[in-house]
Order: C-alpha cells, then structure tokens, then sequence
C-alpha cells in the first residue's frame, strides 16, 4: 500500500478512534520514536558488505517458492 493511502486511512482511524485506541496509538508511536537503532560493529559491518555486493550486481535474489524449495532440501531428512 501507498504511503499516501496509508497515511490517510492512519488519520480516518484518529479521527473516529475511542480514547483508549488514541492510548496505545500514542503508546507505539513514542515507543517507535524512542527506540534506539543503533547498530553493533559486527552490524555495521554485514551491512556494508551486502550493500557493497548490491551495488556491484552481486547480489543475488530468489522468489519466496524458491527459497522454501531450497529450506525444504537443506532440512528434509533421508527416507
């Protein structure tokens, strides 16, 4: 969904919403705004890594069916 879409349904939701759904609305909102994201070195560094590789045209990608055809290998177990 479009942020656009997004924002305009958010705002119909605060405009009709009870006090307590304006609660925990405000309540994950300052959780949200308040989290810290910062990142360990080993973090950062994986992060560079295979931002690197999807600049190069390293990277590569595979569909949701193939990853799971793949998990299904790696996991199933001889008969």
């Amino acid at each position: 969904m479009q942020n656009s879409i997004l924002k305009e349904k958010l705002h119909q939701a605060v405009d009709s919403a009870d006090s307590q759904l304006l609660e925990i609305l405000f309540s994950i909102v300052s959780e949200f705004n308040e989290s810290n994201c910062e990142l360990k070195p080993q973090q950062q560094a994986e992060l560079k890594r295979r931002l690197e590789l999807f600049d190069s045209g390293k990277m590569k990608f595979a569909t949701w069916d193939e990853m799971i055809s793949r998990i299904e290998k790696v996991t199933s177990l001889p008969q």
